[in-house]
């Protein structure tokens, strides 16, 4: 137009800027690729647990890894649609080597492991948010402590059905391994019983633990004290290693083996009471006296997350940075 300002073409002159990646992009994929084949290992050895014996420990690592990458997510995964996706894919990758479970009981256990994991994901993840600086074991107790209480409602849920089935209780070989185990740190409360030997030296040991404090046991001579220790001691072995079918624990079988024997035979007792209420109380006992024990793993799993997120922060995978709020945040 002639004395006018020339016309100018805006959608000509635009030039479309190449994509960029956020930083970590792909790094971000591969934590969510480990995420879940973390969750399917956790699911594949317990099964292996449920089925073929697999050592305790190797579940407890499994659970330990998964708790690990679940506490990186915190830290790194700042989309919650995105995380819950994820989320919603570990609790189905759980499930996959038992797909003969009924439906129904696949279905609820799926929707509460995923409630728990998203739950602890988005109280740490507050957490993390309305710190100034990053607290470590403030911002990941709470992520590790409900990813352990789903994996506890997950092996209970899918275990306890099946105690219909003709298993009461876990295998003998796997209770003696966990048996083993244990006996370690009850040895230091009560050091002259015997939990890794024979039964009949178990029996003793407690036998002379209780006569030991008995006034008139003192005043015995050395030959009537062993008589009286032995004496009791094939008291407790008669009561306490006899199962509910009549059958007697051998003296010279594992400590373990009464113990077993008992919990089988008091556990089959509560049964025929009731199959029901039977499912219901020990399915409660079963997660009351292992969430207590995971409370001990909780905190060993936090240092366990502190080695990686420390090693990850010395070579570069991550680091922290300052926003501009003054706090401290961390980014790829």
């Amino acid at each position: 137009m002639a004395g006018g300002a020339p016309t100018q073409n805006l959608i000509n002159q635009s030039k479309f800027a190449p994509a960029i990646r956020e930083p970590g992009f792909y790094k971000s994929i591969v934590l969510d690729v480990l995420s879940v084949l973390s969750a399917v290992l956790f699911g594949f050895s317990y099964y292996r647990y449920l089925t073929s014996g697999l050592p305790v420990l190797w579940l407890l690592g499994a659970i330990a890894l998964w708790g690990v990458i679940s506490v990186l997510q915190v830290f790194l995964s700042k989309k919650m649609s995105r995380r819950m996706l994820i989320l919603i894919c570990e609790s189905v990758a759980t499930l996959g080597f038992f797909y003969r479970v009924d439906p129904a009981i696949l279905l609820t256990t799926a929707a509460v492991v995923f409630a728990f994991l998203a739950w602890g994901y988005a109280a740490s993840r507050t957490n993390l948010t309305n710190s100034v600086e990053i607290q470590f074991f403030r911002n990941t107790g709470n992520v590790l402590g409900k990813l352990v209480t789903a994996a506890l409602l997950f092996m209970i849920m899918i275990y306890v059905p099946q105690v219909n089935q003709g298993s009461v209780f876990v295998s003998q070989q796997s209770f003696r391994e966990f048996f083993d185990w244990s006996s370690g740190f009850i040895s230091n409360l009560y050091p002259n019983v015997s939990l890794n030997g024979s039964f009949q030296a178990f029996a003793q040991g407690v036998a002379t633990m209780e006569l030991k404090n008995n006034p008139n046991f003192q005043t015995m001579s050395p030959q009537t004290q062993s008589s009286t220790i032995s004496q009791t001691a094939s008291q407790l072995e008669t009561s306490f290693g006899t199962t509910s079918s009549g059958v007697a624990v051998a003296p010279t079988a594992p400590a373990s083996d009464a113990f077993y024997n008992f919990i089988v035979g008091m556990l089959q007792g509560w049964q025929s009471q009731g199959s029901s209420w039977f499912l219901i109380g020990w399915g409660a006992v079963l997660f009351l006296t292992l969430r207590t024990l995971g409370i001990l793993f909780v905190w060993i799993n936090q240092f366990i997350a502190l080695v990686f997120y420390e090693i990850l922060l010395a070579s570069g995978f991550m680091k922290i940075t300052e926003a501009t709020q003054t706090k401290e945040m961390i980014g790829y």
